[in-house]
């Protein structure tokens, strides 16, 4: 009779355990069971978003005329949050400025680097507005964009621009420094005969030559 007044004890209070905290495992559940399909959908739906912009952005790469201006319309839009509409816009800065239209090739490049997620591409993007504004004789807003470059595989890159841009205003002191710079970024096995030349051009003379 104990035991069995023990069982019914123990089922009295495990019903009173799940009245007061039943309901709250029972949405806990149903919370983790959601998050995890949520998921899932959300990856699904990212990775078919990819997919659309991807076959987009090849056929706009294919067309010409008003087909392509379409084409790269529907890019921007249906692609958003994909790297696309970055590829597009940078696409057509590079056609604005082969066509001698620096607004809408600036236009262009301002908008890619406003919506472009990934660091590397805001960087992608700022050494090529940066070198469009040194072209245009912009050179303090080219400089001011270089500044906001913060990738490792850019910085040589933006040290460098940086170098010309102070040479082509007769700071070679700065140039120099600029170029040793961009030296000091680049990786060891990269050959820059190029670079090697602008140093050297603008050391002091009898300076020693640059280590760096």
């Amino acid at each position: 009779m104990s035991d069995y007044l023990s069982e019914e004890e123990q089922l009295a209070r495990l019903r009173e355990w799940w009245q007061r905290h039943g309901l709250s495992l029972l949405l806990g559940v149903v919370l983790v069971v959601a998050a995890i399909v949520g998921w899932r959908w959300y990856q699904g739906h990212v990775e078919q978003r990819n997919q659309n912009a991807s076959e987009l952005f090849a056929e706009f790469l294919e067309a010409s005329g008003e087909a392509r201006d379409a084409l790269a319309e529907r890019v921007l839009n249906e692609g958003a949050g994909t790297a696309y509409p970055v590829f597009v816009l940078l696409r057509q800065a590079e056609a604005a400025v082969a066509g001698n239209d620096g607004a809408a090739a600036e236009g262009s490049l301002r908008r890619a680097l406003d919506i472009a997620a990934a660091a590397e591409l805001k960087d992608t993007v700022r050494l090529r507005l940066a070198r469009m504004l040194f072209d245009s004789e912009r050179a303090d807003e080219a400089l001011s964009v270089l500044g906001e470059v913060r990738g490792s595989g850019f910085l040589a890159l933006a040290a460098e621009l940086k170098g010309d841009i102070h040479l082509s205003r007769g700071e070679r002191s700065l140039a120099h420094q600029s170029y040793v710079t961009a030296k000091s970024y680049a990786s060891l096995e990269e050959q820059r005969p190029l670079l090697e030349m602008k140093i050297a051009d603008t050391a002091e003379p009898n300076a020693a030559p640059s280590d760096s």
